[in-house]
């Protein structure tokens, strides 16, 4: 996997396929990636619809996708290392082993985007951004929904684009 420093989007190469924001529904219907990873879907009831993925191997990671649809259009993407011995249920679940996760999460990024993170903050809670001119990539702990998770987020500017 790669994604382009240049705009966002994610190239997939084993499953030939670019994720993109306003990408269409069709769109990704249409790929590999949709055909051999598509898991399920959760109408949200507000016009946002998530795609949820199995994992997939990058790089020596367990990454997991969850594409969010406003309509017919991409708008949000989250991603998620995931390994064995991670928790499965809260029964299982502890602020070490999330913790793992999130600098799990941060490695990964600063793997596959050569470089360190642009900002680093422990407060409100643990995070990781790396700034692009087009918006941000970003890993964070929160402790909230006790749960570790990265994603894209695009300026408001590109999104109008």
């Amino acid at each position: 996997m790669l994604i382009n420093s240049e705009n966002g989007v994610i190239e997939l190469e084993t499953f030939n396929t670019r994720l993109y924001r306003g990408m269409s529904l069709d769109q990704l219907k249409q790929t590999d990636f949709y055909k051999e990873k598509y898991h399920n879907c959760w109408d949200v009831k507000t016009g946002y619809f998530w795609y949820y993925f199995q994992r997939i191997e990058i790089k020596g990671y367990q990454v997991s996708f969850s594409l969010c649809f406003f309509g017919d259009q991409l708008d949000i993407i989250h991603m998620n290392t995931c390994e064995n011995g991670d928790a499965k249920d809260w029964n299982e679940w502890t602020e070490e082993k999330e913790m793992n996760v999130f600098h799990r999460n941060n490695t990964f990024l600063t793997q596959i985007l050569e470089r360190s993170p642009t900002q680093k903050k422990k407060k409100p809670y643990p995070s990781c951004t790396f700034k692009f001119p087009w918006g941000d990539i970003w890993s964070v702990y929160d402790p909230r929904s006790a749960s570790s998770l990265m994603g894209i987020n695009f300026n408001e500017e590109e999104k109008n684009k």
